[in-house]
């Protein structure tokens, strides 16, 4: 009898463990609702140039570069965005805008950190004053991509800092490192104000000589009209809010060309591409995906709030967050990341930046992952 009794106490011990994670409950995420955060057409910051003519073609490993109009991948490509409404400002047919920065930064202060700012090194982890938290990828494979939604703030920042929530596909040793990120941030040195934007950056070389952000070296390709690094994005999130917009964004290599294009938002809109002749090792394929945040600050300065400015532990009602997932693996396929093959990595105290990430979060979010925090003070560890 005795031992009866103990079999259905473990039985019972056994269904109803308590799951102390900080994962959704159904009636959770039941009270969020989602909505496509909306990038806004190009306006006067931006000029607009003849598509066969952009600054980029003048690198010296882009003199015979054929441009690729759109992706292979593609199938229903927009690149008039109908969904987002009536277009009213955007570039003629023939032209692509570049984002004109000397129209944001006539009366710009701390020259000497922005000039430092675009010396690339500063972007990589060595640098005193920069911080990233992220999930990596563990697997030995080669990887055509990766995709995510992001769901982003507006910071208040400093002329000198950056916050920016991005994709990373990397390969190559540390020295010869091939990286380009995707995300989007807030950056005051390259775009004069605070707003929430979409940008991008690159390196063949662990950003020793080569890379950038956005356009501002010769490297992406342009050929999208209306959207652009530097567009607009709107509404920002806001504390507390059950009501979330998410900035949906995949970086995929075309099978045919090598080249790596940028698409945005689920209507796979095609933005541009980083061409397969800057890198040596990516032209092959990525060996690491990275979703996470990252933020520079001066060395011995306050380190600036990352994707809500909240920690992971207040959920996803205030925390920032990534959700749906995905690699594009060697064959192609665009599949969901799986918990087992992922990893948390951060180079900061857990009082300024940390990430929670749990695997499936339900059929809205699906693999999703919490990440963020205030910054502060001694940040470094």
């Amino acid at each position: 009898m005795a031992l009866v009794v103990f079999f259905v106490l473990s039985l019972c011990i056994t269904c109803c463990k308590v799951d102390g994670r900080n994962k959704f409950q159904p009636d959770e995420e039941n009270d969020f609702t989602q909505h496509n955060s909306i990038m806004l057409p190009v306006d006067n910051n931006f000029d607009c140039v003849d598509i066969y003519k952009q600054p980029t073609l003048q690198h010296p490993l882009l003199k015979n570069h054929n441009i690729q109009l759109s992706p292979t991948f593609a199938k229903n490509t927009a690149q008039s965005s109908s969904s987002y409404g009536e277009i009213v400002n955007g570039c003629p047919e023939g032209k692509v805008p570049i984002y004109n920065k000397t129209k944001r930064h006539q009366n710009s202060t701390n020259s000497s950190f922005k000039l430092q700012t675009n010396e690339f090194w500063k972007h990589s982890k060595s640098f005193p004053g920069y911080n990233a938290v992220t999930l990596d990828t563990t697997q030995n494979m080669i990887f055509r991509g990766a995709f995510t939604g992001i769901a982003g703030f507006n910071l208040s920042l400093q002329d000198n800092q950056y916050s920016i929530s991005s994709i990373w596909i990397e390969s190559g040793p540390p020295t010869e490192l091939n990286s380009i990120k995707l995300g989007v941030g807030v950056h005051p040195s390259l775009f004069g104000d605070s707003q929430l934007r979409l940008i991008g950056s690159w390196t063949a070389d662990g950003y020793k000589k080569t890379g950038c952000y956005n356009l501002l070296c010769s490297g992406f390709v342009q050929v999208n009209k209306e959207y652009a690094f530097g567009s607009v994005i709107s509404p920002a999130n806001t504390i507390g809010s059950t009501s979330k917009y998410i900035t949906f964004l995949k970086i995929k290599q075309d099978r045919s060309t090598g080249h790596w294009w940028l698409t945005i938002q689920l209507e796979s809109i095609q933005i541009g591409y980083w061409p397969k002749e800057l890198f040596t090792h990516l032209s092959k394929g990525a060996s690491l995906i990275r979703f996470g945040g990252q933020t520079l600050s001066p060395p011995n300065k306050d380190s600036p709030p990352m994707g809500s400015g909240r920690l992971p532990k207040e959920k996803y009602r205030n925390s920032a967050f990534m959700e749906k997932l995905q690699i594009i693996d060697l064959e192609y396929n665009e599949v969901d990341v799986k918990s087992k093959d992922m990893k948390p990595y951060k180079d900061t105290n857990s009082d300024c930046y940390d990430l929670m990430y749990h695997g499936y979060e339900g059929p809205v979010f699906k693999q999703a992952f919490l990440y963020g925090g205030p910054g502060g003070r001694n940040c470094d560890i």
